[in-house]
């Protein structure tokens, strides 16, 4: 087993990753600020820590398992993943599935001058964060999740410190907030995804879901990634792959599970499967024989 190791973030910027670190984000106390648009799954994060450093993982799109202090935690749209300074975390050798999120890493060694604030306002903040003392906090709130695109955006754009450092401010207010704020599902969304899970194995359509949820399919379509952080097609086949896992391993072929789960054609299942864990079908079996 390897030793976590204290991970920092470089400069990166490509069409779909960007790595903004202190050099390009001049704010006291911000030492990453990222970006990642994911079409397909890429390999799972080994165990890591930041040193003197909290994370806030920022999911806009997606759902991506992290686990920390022995514990899998499950972060889907609108939910933000903490990580605690020198907490080591990582993806339990679960791939990050296709998805969108942000990342912010904000250094707590000091509070002096820490995002522009006086030291009472710092060492307020410092506290505040400490004391959220959860790993999975859900924003499903209209504002928050923009402040930190926009704040993202102006650092893009070399705007004024001060200025990135105000929307940032007002995100970890808001976080702080809404850490003590509970979001349940709605009785409509709650009776869909007991009818995915009830029939996984069939060809599922929106047109049932909405029928079940007593909504229009527009409307429900909406209120699923509202509530849920994922469009609803994307959390069926996600599902649809959880489900196909021990089936391959107990040796069925690919064609049988995709038969069994709905898909309309083999290749279409090895399409979806290896979108969703970085693997085709029989490489993902080789995999689990070898380990």
């Amino acid at each position: 087993m390897h030793e976590p190791i204290n991970w920092k973030d470089s400069y990166y910027y490509s069409k779909d990753r960007i790595v903004l670190t202190n050099e390009q984000v001049p704010v006291p106390g911000i030492r990453v600020l990222a970006h990642h648009l994911m079409t397909s799954a890429i390999p799972a994060l080994e165990s890591h820590y930041h040193e003197n450093c909290f994370e806030f993982t920022i999911i806009f799109e997606g759902v991506f398992t992290f686990q920390a202090q022995g514990k899998n935690y499950t972060a889907a749209g609108s939910d933000i993943f903490v990580a605690y300074p020198n907490e080591v975390h990582s993806t339990n050798q679960v791939p990050l599935s296709h998805g969108e999120f942000y990342w912010l890493q904000l250094d707590v060694s000091s509070a002096e001058n820490l995002l522009f604030l006086n030291r009472s306002a710092a060492d307020s903040l410092i506290r505040c964060l400490h004391n959220l003392k959860r790993h999975i906090v859900k924003v499903r709130d209209n504002d928050i999740l923009p402040l930190l695109k926009t704040a993202f955006e102006l650092s893009i754009s070399k705007e004024s410190p001060y200025l990135i450092a105000s929307y940032l401010v007002l995100f970890f207010n808001r976080l702080i907030g809404l850490s003590t704020t509970e979001h349940p599902l709605s009785r409509g969304i709650y009776q869909a995804l007991n009818y995915i899970y009830d029939n996984i194995q069939a060809d599922i359509s929106l047109e049932t879901l909405a029928r079940y949820s007593h909504l229009s399919i527009p409307q429900f379509k909406v209120r699923f990634k509202q509530e849920v952080g994922i469009s609803p097609r994307s959390f069926i086949n996600l599902q649809k792959i959880e489900a196909a896992k021990p089936l391959l391993l107990e040796g069925m072929s690919k064609t049988e599970v995709a038969l069994q789960l709905g898909f309309n054609t083999s290749s279409y299942f090895s399409a979806v499967f290896k979108r969703y864990t970085t693997f085709s079908p029989s490489e993902y079996i080789k995999r689990h024989q070898n380990s």
